[in-house]
């Protein structure tokens, strides 16, 4: 997926997830629409010039630091499968290579609204913006001001999430 974002202290207009593919979305046991996303599967339009792929050691770390944030009570992506690819990856040296399937909520970042924001593309933010009201805030589709009650709403998510990875970290440091 492609968004924008600060990157190395600078406003970069579009980045993307280099070795990451969504795949689509599906609904849980619970009924609940869930985004299917490999990590490591191979060259993406955004890989600038890297090969996509993922080896095992980052790919175990994602797993085990998803389910400690999970069991910490911090939203965060969960992983379904970690599968050794069969390949060599490339790093320093040669490394198994694995491939991440992964879930989540959304993918959808506040740079994805950046990246079209930033290309003055009012409609496809509006477009966006429609599509995570229906997918995430459903119950303000029909408000007088959904927009501005999805960005408040945002807002508290992002706020909420940013103490709780502030609290963790603070309790880590003493």
């Amino acid at each position: 997926m492609v968004y924008a974002g600060h990157q190395f202290g600078h406003f970069v207009p579009q980045l993307g997830d280099g070795r990451a593919i969504l795949l689509g979305e599906l609904r849980d046991r619970a009924g609940v629409l869930r985004d299917v996303q490999l990590k490591g599967s191979g060259r993406t339009p955004y890989s600038r010039g890297g090969d996509g792929r993922a080896a095992l050691g980052p790919v175990l770390r994602e797993y085990l630091v998803s389910e400690a944030m999970t069991a910490l009570g911090i939203p965060s992506t969960r992983t379904l499968a970690a599968v050794l690819s069969g390949e060599r990856v490339l790093r320093e040296e040669p490394l198994p290579g694995a491939i991440l399937t992964r879930v989540a909520a959304s993918h959808v970042r506040v740079g994805t609204f950046q990246y079209f924001a930033a290309r003055g593309d009012a409609d496809a933010v509006r477009t966006l913006a429609d599509y995570v009201i229906a997918r995430h805030f459903p119950d303000l589709k029909n408000g007088p001001s959904a927009y501005l009650e999805m960005l408040n709403a945002v807002i508290r998510r992002q706020a909420s999430l940013v103490a709780k990875w502030l609290h963790v970290a603070s309790s880590t440091a003493s």
